[in-house]
């Protein structure tokens, strides 16, 4: 792993990203708290390969944005999962956290 500082990332752009795309592990330092990592962009981070017709904003499933939610065939596979085992465990006690700090809460209650 290679950990540079934006200055010097700045200076030598060309040099770094060949090295990203050979595969090394380039860690960019911005200040002292702030640090980034320079990756190749795959084939698997790219939402063009999802048909029009089932492409949505990913971000507004999920804050991260993951590719996974702009595909509407993959949340509709989850609904079903989830009624499907809704409808098998009927014991089961669970609560649903859609904000991070409603999952702090929860953890609390415990």
């Amino acid at each position: 792993m290679l950990v540079i500082s934006s200055r010097e990332f700045r200076n030598n752009q060309a040099q770094y990203f060949d090295l990203a795309d050979s595969k090394e592990h380039i860690v960019i330092q911005r200040g002292r708290n702030k640090a980034y990592r320079l990756l190749p962009v795959g084939e698997d981070d790219y939402i063009s390969h999802i048909p029009e017709e089932f492409l949505c904003d990913p971000f507004s499933i999920s804050p991260s944005g993951d590719v996974f939610w702009a595909d509407k065939r993959n949340i509709e596979r989850l609904k079903r999962l989830i009624e499907h085992l809704e409808k098998d465990i009927k014991d089961v006690n669970y609560t649903v956290c859609e904000t991070y700090e409603d999952s702090l809460k929860h953890l609390d209650s415990l």
